[in-house]
């Protein structure tokens, strides 16, 4: 395989999905449009990307409409159990399965840990490299959501397996390459930083009104992003809180409103395609979580100018400076009171913050940014295994 240092062609990169999740699942959820952009992005530089999803023929149906990309269901070549005790089982021969198609391929690469146990076992039959791909640390995640023992000691063991198998890690922050060095033994030299990319060409400011009195928060309605706070934050004020996303939570919450006399709207969730103009809506957007990877929807608000208000934690604090490019506070009741004030009720403030956030994206996150560096960083794996 030859390459040179502007282009790489004939590359066949073979990308597991997250385990159980499928292109229906993502067209489900509204994410496929922005999922597949970054692997059609790739596709265009010579990379022929093979996706291995967890789906059945119904993601055969959703792959016509895609192109450059190939799709292999893996339920179509294994049994679908309800148990997921034994889908888990039964997707270790996967790699044995499509063996044919790893001989073809020059990297392994995952979409997320869950399921590398599939891309390792495919690295040892195949003898291709392998790149582990983590949006957030799903060991940390699980120590954060207080998981007993036994998962978490099976996190553990996978998430170690996986890592030390891979030829490079992606990790979305520091502090995440840190956690994995301390608590994994894992040299840092093959871990790399590749934060999450944001289309700034779909995410920017856009001429439209904006609500007055109005806040943003964009995400999934569980017990992570502390929204009770925020909506206790809000209470016996004029403040209204629109809240896009949905999850476990939501009863609970559209209860808690009420009960705190708190005006909070619940909208749903909306296709990437139609978050620009939502953010756009927005003077403010708040992220009150008590712990963070590297949050794609605070990234879109700061592409699309709003100013950010985050929670002083790990993976927020990470992603703004603070009186720079937004605020961070304490995840408290008073503090996020207190922010949110200041930045309704100051306009300079809130146009300076705004602008350096998205100048911040630009020059970091960007969708052409990220894939150059992937793009550098196959050139280097296939060069240290010899091709």
């Amino acid at each position: 395989m030859k390459h040179d240092d502007t282009k790489i062609i004939k590359i066949n990169l073979s990308l597991f999905f997250t385990w159980d999740v499928s292109l229906s699942l993502w067209k489900e959820k509204g994410l496929l449009q922005r999922e597949i952009k970054y692997y059609k992005a790739l596709a265009k530089e010579g990379i022929n990307v093979t996706f291995l999803t967890w789906g059945d023929e119904l993601d055969l149906e959703i792959a016509k409409d895609l192109q450059n990309i190939n799709i292999i269901p893996l339920y179509t070549k294994i049994p679908y159990f309800k148990s997921k005790v034994l889908r888990a089982l039964l997707s270790i021969f996967v790699p044995w399965i499509i063996r044919d198609t790893l001989k073809t391929s020059d990297i392994i690469k995952t979409n997320q840990m869950w399921g590398g146990w599939c891309a390792v076992f495919s690295k040892f039959i195949s003898k291709k490299p392998l790149i582990i791909r983590t949006g957030f640390e799903l060991y940390n995640f699980t120590i954060r959501q207080g998981h007993g023992f036994l998962r978490k000691m099976f996190i553990w063991f996978i998430s170690k397996i996986t890592y030390k198998s891979a030829d490079i890690i992606y990790l979305a922050t520091k502090e995440d390459v840190n956690f994995v060095a301390d608590k994994f033994k894992i040299s840092k030299d093959k871990m790399f930083i590749r934060p999450n990319w944001i289309d700034t060409v779909l995410f920017k400011p856009l001429d439209i009104p904006k609500k007055d009195n109005h806040i943003l928060f964009v995400g999934r309605l569980t017990e992570q992003k502390n929204l009770p706070v925020l909506i206790r934050a809000i209470a016996d004020t004029p403040w209204t809180l629109d809240i896009v996303g949905d999850g476990e939570q939501r009863e609970k919450l559209e209860q808690f409103a009420k009960n705190t006399n708190s005006n909070v709207n619940f909208l749903g969730t909306f296709s990437n395609d139609v978050l620009p103009e939502i953010y756009n809506s927005y003077h403010v957007f708040v992220l009150p979580s008590i712990y963070e990877g590297n949050p794609k929807t605070l990234l879109e608000a700061m592409a699309c100018g709003c100013a950010v208000l985050g929670s002083n934690v790990d993976g927020i604090k990470s992603v703004i400076q603070n009186n720079k490019t937004g605020i961070v506070c304490e995840p408290t009741i008073e503090r996020m009171r207190q922010s949110i004030e200041l930045l309704l009720s100051d306009m300079e403030l809130r146009n300076r913050l705004g602008n350096v956030a998205r100048n911040q994206i630009n020059k970091t996150q960007t969708l052409e940014k990220l894939v150059d560096k992937e793009l550098r960083d196959y050139k280097m794996i296939l060069k240290k295994n010899g091709n």
